[in-house]
């Protein structure tokens, strides 16, 4: 009697069907289980291979060798366990650089996202050349950064950068037209600490903006046009519609572009060395943790201690990583048509009786 379950439950005659002479479903369904379980386990076995050999070993490596003090030139590693850490928090120039890299997300992740987010706006709208502007737009992500620190190097010439020949011939504009307007004189752009961090962000928005902007307008696709055409009806002008449609449907999205733009902002380090030729920039304005953790393991060969400072930016990413999902995936996750938004202009909704 005990059997009678497995005797006329459809799968396990499937099973029985698939595996003749086994002697019980039960069995045959086990053995299959197993078979598939193997069969996915070789599929993934290339990939395993390669995500342990590259990637887990290497990070494993890296935090055995933060835990001595490693020199490149020395012959031998002693072990010092969570010294170097403590040692990293008790460097000045270690806060330095994270203050600055503090600065840069704080400048590049709101305004980034928020520049990439108006491109797939006035992108959707747009019905000719679209496929065209979304090149133009996109082109600076694939450019490598090296090319595009050199390029902005020549742009933020004080003397002959172009930037601030335009920005000079304007102000000479509205000179000319009367407004009360000082002469204008060229912006220090990499040579006062105080522009070195806005010029980076400035770049790095340039270069990066058109990745989200993807993202969005991918997003913003997906939006069903029923909700647009129902807002019009009601009398919903644009900002109407942005605000109650738009903005509520894209918040898993901008989660999203959110996340990887912490991530990439924290890891600055192409722009600065490639702006600075290696160095920190004017009184060390242009220095990240990144760029710190390099000149320590491979300029002055303490891979120990530079990596305690690599594992040290892991955590910190990692706490703002999760912070950001506490903050923003419970908001996303409710986001969408079952917030009632078929009426967005405010008109009631009727109640469904209980």
């Amino acid at each position: 009697m005990q059997n009678a379950p497995l005797q006329t439950d459809p799968l396990l005659r499937s099973e029985r069907a698939r595996f003749p002479g086994t002697g019980h479903s039960a069995f045959g369904l086990r053995r299959s289980q197993m078979r598939e379980g193997w069969v996915g386990l070789l599929f993934a076995l290339p990939h395993l291979l390669l995500f342990g050999v590259f990637l887990l070993a290497p990070v494993l490596y890296g935090f055995y060798i933060s835990l001595h003090r490693w020199h490149v030139l020395a012959k031998s590693h002693p072990w010092v366990g969570l010294e170097n850490y403590a040692a990293v928090l008790s460097d000045d120039i270690f806060w330095i650089a994270l203050r600055n890299t503090a600065y840069f997300v704080v400048l590049v992740v709101p305004l980034g996202n928020l520049v990439s987010l108006g491109l797939a706006l006035g992108l959707a709208s747009v019905k000719r050349f679209q496929a065209f502007y979304k090149v133009c737009y996109y082109l600076p992500v694939v450019i490598s950064i090296a090319v595009v620190a050199v390029l902005w190097r020549w742009l933020y010439n004080t003397q002959i950068g172009l930037l601030n020949m335009y920005i000079g011939a304007v102000v000479g504009g509205l000179r000319e037209i009367g407004l009360p307007l000082a002469p204008f004189q060229p912006l220090p752009w990499l040579s006062n600490p105080l522009w070195v961090m806005p010029s980076i962000a400035l770049m790095s928005i340039w270069w990066g903006a058109g990745g989200n902007m993807i993202l969005y307008l991918a997003g913003i696709n997906n939006i069903p046009d029923d909700y647009y055409e129902a807002a019009m009806i009601d009398g919903a002008n644009a900002w109407n519609r942005f605000w109650a449609i738009t903005w509520p449907l894209l918040k898993p999205t901008t989660l999203f572009c959110l996340v990887f733009s912490v991530l990439g902002a924290f890891q600055i380090f192409g722009q600065t060395y490639v702006l600075f030729t290696g160095g920190a920039g004017p009184a060390r304005s242009g220095l990240t943790v990144a760029l710190y953790m390099y000149q320590q393991g491979f300029g002055q060969y303490e891979m120990g201690y530079g990596a305690a400072i690599a594992y040290l930016l892991f955590a910190i990413v990692l706490a703002f990583t999760v912070l950001q999902f506490r903050l923003l995936e419970g908001r996303a996750e409710r986001a969408g048509p079952d917030e009632k938004m078929d009426k967005p202009v405010g008109e009631p909704v009727e109640e469904e009786a209980v």
